[in-house]
């Protein structure tokens, strides 16, 4: 289809290569990121929030900003022992440099002379962070949306091609389940040979979730956890937006708390032009998002199968188009009796943003002996009676809307579709969330959740948030530094 916008496919061994070895730019050691956190102005701005409880009783030794600076270096170093090992005399001089620079004389004048301990981080992380994570998460996502935009990601007045989005205009996003603290599913559990009652540490947020797709489902035991991000280039210049927790187990939950969070950023990101997610999207949530003048580029699913979609007429020729692979194709009989679906080549897409919602098109090229002819396809969203309807040019009567005709467009007609190039280059950068989550595999200890409870753990994800948004900015700042020939600004 040399006519089509989207491209032919390539075969697998043809394929642009992707993959390149990390270089020591792309590399950061845990001084270095340790650093990275204690020069993290938010850090800051979200302990003034923190209202350290008036009770009766022995005050506080640290104030609360100490607290969050161990919570963000807790993924850095792996677990909560760890973190307050590596604040070492030398280290905890400078985070004293670092608060006194961000917070205040006063507030550093308030810091004892050695770090605290594991006992009063944890007492500190239950009593104080825990009860105050909501607050903590919103600060935390106001921020990262400006940090993005002004780290050059979803550039407003860029350059719009919407059927060849930029790295940095797209949105991904995954989810993915840590093992649970302890394996233990039940508060007691019963010896059959000795009759011993044992008792065990049972996580209250931990349960069964199902992972891996539609084909190989592997069972997971653990809390699943959802993270959008973006970036442009660079594996440490992703700057995380938003985590949120998935309480169902359903394959569908995920989706639903996926396309809430994209909905969400929608306007905080004027630059943004779509979405990329893997194969839980489905055609309903395909046509939320794609309402709200959003791309989705994500797989089609495994139980779409063809079907027709309408019969044209242009005097002399016939064209019977079908649904096939994300697009419209053409029924093609063939001499022996059978048929073939050919891709009909798409000329353009279409988005056209309206007062309430958004709508889009493709434009398309029927091949045809007689002259191709032109015909316009809505895709991505599945009308509903409440939408505007056209006319019949030929009987003059309302068309009727997809729902009342029992057809899912948005499951069937995708705005990129799957078997073309454009869908090869663009849909690998879903691969960075698969990077997120190494990444926050790699920072719990054993592979484990390193905290019990949901609110505990959600310390640790706005921690790990923290660590990884921290380092962005670093980086950011030493490139922009290093093309304007200045030396970068170091931690003492």
């Amino acid at each position: 289809m040399p006519d089509d916008i989207f491209g032919d496919p390539l075969p697998a061994d043809l394929r642009p290569r992707r993959k390149r070895q990390l270089t020591d730019q792309d590399q950061r050691t845990q001084e270095q990121r340790i650093e990275d956190c204690l020069d993290y102005p938010l850090i800051y701005e979200m302990a003034e929030h923190l209202v350290t409880p008036s009770t009766v009783g022995c005050p506080r030794r640290y104030p609360p900003v100490v607290y969050l600076l161990l919570a963000s270096l807790l993924p850095v170093t792996g677990s909560k022992r760890s973190a307050v090992g590596a604040l070492s005399p030398k280290q905890w001089s400078r985070l004293r440099a670092s608060v006194r620079r961000h917070a205040g004389r006063r507030t550093a004048a308030l810091l004892p002379a050695t770090a605290p301990s594991r006992g009063q981080y944890l007492y500190a992380e239950e009593n104080l962070l825990a009860p105050s994570i909501g607050m903590l998460q919103e600060l935390f996502e106001c921020h990262a949306v400006q940090q993005a935009l002004e780290q050059g990601l979803f550039p407003p007045d860029a350059a719009r091609n919407w059927s060849h989005p930029e790295r940095r205009q797209l949105l991904v996003g995954d989810a993915t389940v840590p093992k649970a603290p302890s394996k233990a599913e039940h508060p007691l559990t019963i010896d059959t040979t000795t009759g011993e009652i044992r008792a065990h540490r049972v996580d209250p947020a931990a349960r069964l979730y199902y992972e891996n797709g539609e084909k190989k489902k592997t069972v997971a035991r653990g809390t699943k956890w959802f993270f959008a991000s973006g970036r442009d280039t660079g594996y440490w210049r992703r700057v995380i937006f938003c985590f949120r927790h998935v309480a169902g187990g359903e394959y569908e939950d995920e989706a639903a708390v996926a396309v809430r969070a994209f909905a969400a950023l929608r306007p905080q990101l004027p630059g943004c032009m779509g979405t990329v997610y893997d194969g839980a999207f489905r055609g309903v949530h395909r046509d939320t998002l794609a309402r709200l003048g959003l791309l989705v580029i994500n797989k089609q699913h495994g139980s779409v199968k063809p079907r027709s979609y309408e019969l044209l007429r242009y005097g002399r020729c016939r064209h019977d188009l079908w649904c096939d692979q994300g697009r419209i194709a053409e029924r093609v009989l063939l001499d022996d009796g059978t048929s073939v679906l050919v891709p009909v080549p798409v000329t353009r897409l279409e988005h056209r943003q309206g007062q309430a919602k958004s709508r889009w098109y493709h434009l398309l090229s029927i091949p045809c002996r007689h002259g191709a002819h032109a015909h316009r396809v809505q895709v991505g969203i599945t009308t509903t009676p409440d939408d505007r309807s056209s006319l019949d040019a030929s009987t003059g009567k309302r068309r009727p809307s997809d729902t009342e005709r029992d057809f899912h467009r948005a499951e069937h007609l995708q705005q990129i579709p799957e078997s073309t190039l454009t869908h090869q280059l663009v849909y690998p950068y879903r691969s960075d969330s698969e990077s997120v989550h190494n990444q926050f595999d790699q920072s719990l200890w054993n592979n484990r959740m390193i905290s019990y409870g949901l609110e505990r753990q959600k310390v640790f994800a706005l921690g790990f948030s923290l660590s990884q948004n921290a380092t962005s900015r670093r980086i950011h700042l030493e490139r922009h530094a290093g093309r304007e020939g200045h030396p970068t600004t170091k931690t003492v």
